[in-house]
């Protein structure tokens, strides 16, 4: 009886099943879509640059003057669209100096630069030296302004 019963109910569900196939547009697809309308493409995120043609986010001459100026010290982290250099840990006598500089503009401008200088003394102390920054900060402008000149001159 249930092998019947089994039977008719399984007849009666294939029975409701239509070969109907709806129209299908073709459209490219998409990375979260089969349809590029609905979803988004790789290409999306490949021409996603609003600034244009140009390649970095922060100014170019800022950066190599930062990575010039700061190559004294080993780098623990460099990142060129995010504007940021990380040193590591740099012994000058009886301190250990940490310095992290962060680029916040596009355009060549004397607070399109901010320098942090972290001293660490022998007793693990950590505190942050403001004049030493500056310092550094405005050999890194002189550096990027030379970089400029030799940019036009050629």
């Amino acid at each position: 009886m249930k092998i019947a019963f089994t039977f008719f109910i399984s007849l009666l569900l294939l029975s409701c099943a239509s070969n109907y196939e709806a129209p299908i547009e073709k459209g490219e697809a998409g990375l979260f879509s089969k349809d590029s309308k609905k979803g988004l493409s790789i290409t999306d995120f490949i021409n996603k640059d609003p600034l244009g043609d140009k390649s970095f986010y922060v100014n170019s001459f800022l950066w190599r003057a930062s990575l010039d100026v700061l190559s004294f010290a080993p780098f623990q982290s460099t990142d060129a669209f995010g504007g940021i250099v990380v040193t590591e840990w740099y012994k000058k006598e009886n301190k250990q100096i940490k310095l992290v500089a962060t680029i916040k503009s596009r355009e060549l401008r004397s607070e399109g630069i901010k320098l942090k200088v972290y001293i660490k003394n022998k007793k693990n102390e950590i505190s942050e030296d403001a004049v030493l920054a500056q310092k550094i900060e405005d050999l890194i402008l002189t550096k990027a302004r030379s970089l400029r000149m030799q940019n036009k001159l050629n």
